[in-house]
């Protein structure tokens, strides 16, 4: 298995997660994005197969959402800086093999990476229901207080 960023020599149009959303994503729109340089967009390949992907960019969110502990932290109309993995998902057939903990392992080690250059609070991730709310969970993220479908990790709590 080998991660890339995404490019036109990958197949992935027999990719499907079981997410319409997230599959037609990778197969119509993930190039546009990456070229209109909205995101980057990883891939975990096996012999030219896509196996998952994620995606990351920079994101800001408004102190008023993080709980009272850690927005004292911050001025009170600051716009936190951070890092949104957009997307993350893992094809049907490898599902239930810790693929989705290899891609949000790699996202996190290249947030921590691109924020020893350009700086950056913690991620954020948006969670499509308590299932996917309870895998963000169990690595240490933390609901917002204004939307519990969002949720975040401070980089300084990243232990890679």
């Amino acid at each position: 298995m080998l991660f890339s960023l995404l490019d036109d020599r990958f197949n992935r149009t027999g990719f499907d997660c079981g997410e319409p959303e997230l599959n037609i994503f990778l197969r119509e729109r993930a190039s546009q994005f990456v070229k209109r340089g909205f995101c980057r967009v990883y891939i975990l390949t096996d012999e030219n197969c896509v196996i998952g992907y994620y995606s990351l960019s920079q994101f800001a969110v408004k102190v008023q959402g993080l709980p009272p502990k850690i927005a004292k932290k911050f001025p009170s109309n600051m716009l936190v800086p951070c890092t949104l993995i957009g997307r993350l998902a893992v094809d049907r057939r490898f599902q239930d093999k810790q693929i989705g903990k290899l891609l949000l392992i790699d996202a996190l080690k290249n947030v921590l990476e691109a924020s020893k250059k350009i700086g950056g609070y913690c991620v954020v991730v948006d969670v499509k229901n308590e299932q996917v709310k309870g895998f963000y969970a169990k690595y240490g993220f933390i609901p917002f207080i204004d939307n519990e479908l969002r949720m975040f990790l401070p980089l300084d709590s990243i232990a890679i």
